[in-house]
């Protein structure tokens, strides 16, 4: 007795040759995509993509988070310029609004807390700023059209956290101020996801700015290593948190709809934030007087 063999649920007329690995839906030759494991039908490789963190170093969508953060930072400067009159080139001064806003382990620990993240908004002269926002749009156009702006904006807050608390342990009685521990966090999430996504590291160049400019910052008095390196390393691991969890859940539209730890990654790296917040405020930030190092 002949078995009738089950349509393509796209092509009604057609029969299926097998089933998609994910959802099992019947397929035909036609809509049969080759996977990792076996074939799966066209919108279960369309929800993969989806959900797995995509990289490019040509993508051409429109940066709008990265802009403005961009814009945030240029206003903070001509607000600065405008209430101190400071419009210094390089090396600006210790303005009041400095003394208000910037990073300063002794005032941290007083309870001014905002200091964690002003200060990453601060800049000192037109050549700082117009230099990290120069490499925030470079390394922007990279990341965000691949995880969107909202998690671009997770990645820059944790790395301007990590900044902060970087600054704090290597010098916390200075007036840190400056985008840059949040740069280089981009900087560490560019080079976790060219690893990821296979990417030869030569062709973006981003590693070897990273290592060029942490030798500057050894070597030049007036850098902050600390935020430079702690901006790095959170930037890095939170990166590592949404591309090492970039399959989950499966690919199957019905699991990402309903699977109730869809957002994990992005938790732990909400989570990541916190606890470097939490670290700064009640181990790094009491010792502003006795610098761990």
């Amino acid at each position: 007795m002949a078995t009738r063999t089950a349509p393509c649920y796209r092509h009604a007329r057609r029969a299926a040759a097998i089933r998609c690995q994910r959802c099992e839906r019947p397929i035909c030759t036609e809509c049969m995509v080759s996977a990792a494991v076996g074939f799966q039908c066209p919108e279960c490789v369309q929800a993969g993509a989806r959900r797995t963190r995509q990289f490019s170093l040509a993508a051409r969508q429109r940066p709008a988070v990265t802009i403005s953060l961009i814009g945030v930072n240029v206003l903070a400067w001509f607000v600065v310029a405008a209430a101190t009159g400071d419009v210094s080139l390089w090396g600006g001064q210790v303005t009041s609004v400095h003394f208000d806003y910037a990073l300063q382990g002794q005032l941290v620990d007083r309870g001014e807390y905002w200091r964690l993240g002003t200060s990453a908004f601060l800049h000192y002269g037109l050549l700082h700023l117009g230099m990290n926002m120069l490499v925030l749009w470079w390394l922007g156009r990279m990341l965000e059209p691949g995880v969107g702006g909202a998690r671009l904006l997770l990645l820059y807050g944790v790395s301007l956290l990590g900044g902060s608390l970087g600054a704090l342990v290597l010098d916390p009685n200075a007036f840190t101020a400056g985008a840059s521990g949040a740069v280089f966090g981009l900087g560490g999430a560019v080079v976790v996801a060219e690893r990821a996504s296979r990417f030869n590291r030569q062709d973006s160049g981003v590693l070897g700015f990273l290592l060029i400019n942490i030798v500057i910052s050894l070597t030049i008095p007036g850098i902050s290593l600390g935020g430079h390196v702690g901006g790095l390393i959170l930037g890095a691991l939170a990166a590592g948190a949404m591309w090492g969890f970039r399959n989950w859940p499966a690919y199957t539209r019905a699991a990402a709809a309903s699977y109730p730890l869809r957002f994990l990654p992005e938790l732990v790296v909400v989570a990541l934030g916190a606890g470097t917040v939490w670290l700064t405020l009640t181990v790094v930030a009491p010792r502003w007087s006795n610098p761990l190092f």
